[in-house]
């Protein structure tokens, strides 16, 4: 047989093959009646995840050419208070190879439009909470766990977080996500991106044990978020009984920390400077207090080394030493004296804007600041080098300056009102 030959029958044999797949596809409209079909899916969804949505709107089934399973406004939670999702549309995409032999198998799902709420009530429960519970019984590995679908994808989606405590209250718009579903492994993974206060941010997330993770205990966690305003990833692990724990690797960059703070909805410090910074660290979260070690940080091109606490009263505080200073980004509202002059500016110090305590530890060279590189004694104050701290009483300290006097615009919300300049 030549070869000619072997690829006509070949090619024959394949559009036969072909030709009876879409006779079959034509012909199961009428051999899998609409309801089965809807039947079969909602019964997979169910078992999949343990979840029973709420089907308020219309159903459609369509088997040629496309094989999906389309459910209109679908509610998820009306007997757990506020509902924890709603949808414009569920579509279910079905198996092609399943679908020949009669079997109904969902490929992937997609929540066009959908509204996730996420509500933490004042006794710190959740609208989550038994949903949560329910899809980590369903993960959990078992001879008798039904086969799952692979992916979910959000498509123009809205999560609306909601603190009744705290109250606090922030919405993200404009939700496009692929979550990749655990159906045969344990971990999970979502990419995609999202808008927060009108910034597009492209996120990725993966959970090495996404079971575990629901449950509260401890998983790998990888977290990328990327945007103009910010940049920030973290490696390590994570758990939440009884309490938040985080411990892993930390970097974050922007190429202007003010405006970021803005982005944030937070108040950024008075006065110029606060634009590039970068950050690399050890990171240990346990409850509300976020502990950072082997610090290395960079702001408007100083570099520093150290350890940092921020804790739940949003206060900051830690040591980081630093070769040299250089204040030209922030000295935009100080005042030189004329030679001679020792009066003292009688308003008051601004603080606003600074969290907690800030005491740089190293000898901090005036060199590029145009201030005498020496190092204090202890008889010698205005012949030192440039060195300034601000501790809890807001006392704030500058050794080094002869003739200069200056309106320290500094930063603080949650240090006492008080405070005095010395040289």
């Amino acid at each position: 047989m030549t070869a000619a030959v072997g690829i006509k029958r070949l090619g024959f044999a394949a559009a036969v093959v072909a030709a009876a797949a879409i006779a079959a596809l034509v012909i199961l409209p009428w051999l899998l009646p609409a309801e089965a079909v809807r039947k079969a899916v909602q019964a997979e969804i169910r078992a999949v995840t343990g979840l029973d949505p709420v089907l308020r709107g219309e159903v459609s089934v369509s088997l040629f050419p496309a094989s999906a399973v389309s459910f209109d406004d679908v509610m998820l939670g009306a007997n757990t208070g506020e509902p924890a999702l709603t949808a414009e549309h569920v579509v279910a995409r079905l198996r092609f190879f399943p679908l020949l032999i009669g079997r109904i198998e969902i490929a992937d799902v997609s929540l066009v439009r959908p509204t996730i709420a996420i509500i933490f009530n004042d006794d710190r429960s959740s609208n989550w909470s038994d949903h949560i519970e329910t899809l980590a019984r369903n993960l959990k590995s078992g001879p008798d766990r039904p086969a799952s679908f692979s992916e979910i994808r959000i498509t123009d989606g809205t999560v609306i977080l909601r603190d009744e405590a705290y109250k606090i209250l922030e919405t993200i718009s404009n939700v496009e996500m692929a979550l990749a579903w655990p159906s045969i492994s344990q971990s999970f993974a979502a990419t995609g991106r999202f808008a927060w206060h009108d910034e597009p941010i492209d996120a990725s997330v993966s959970l090495t044990d996404f079971a575990a993770a629901l449950l509260g205990e401890r998983s790998g966690l990888k977290l990328r978020l990327a945007g103009a305003p910010l940049k920030l990833a973290f490696d390590g692990y994570i758990s939440h009984r009884p309490t938040l724990k985080m411990e892993g690797t930390l970097a974050a960059y922007a190429v202007s920390i003010r405006d970021t703070l803005h982005w944030a909805g937070q108040q950024p410090p008075p006065g110029g400077g606060f634009g590039r910074f970068a950050l690399k660290a050890q990171t240990n979260v346990v409850g509300g207090t976020i502990s950072l070690s082997g610090v290395n940080i960079e702001l408007d091109g100083n570099t520093g080394e150290g350890v940092l606490t921020f804790d739940g009263r949003q206060s900051l505080q830690g040591t980081l030493a630093a070769e040299g200073l250089d204040l030209t980004p922030y000295v935009s509202a100080v005042r030189l004296l004329a030679a001679g002059e020792r009066g003292w500016d009688s308003k008051p110090i601004a603080l606003d804007g600074l969290d907690g305590v800030r005491r740089p530890s190293a000898a901090w060279s005036g060199a590029r600041s145009g201030l005498p590189n020496r190092r204090p004694g202890p008889t010698s104050r205005r012949n030192c080098n440039s060195l300034m701290s601000i501790s809890s009483n807001a006392s704030v300290r500058c050794s080094g300056f002869a003739d200069l006097r200056a309106k320290v615009i500094s930063v603080s919300r949650s240090i006492a009102p008080a405070a005095a300049f010395t040289t």
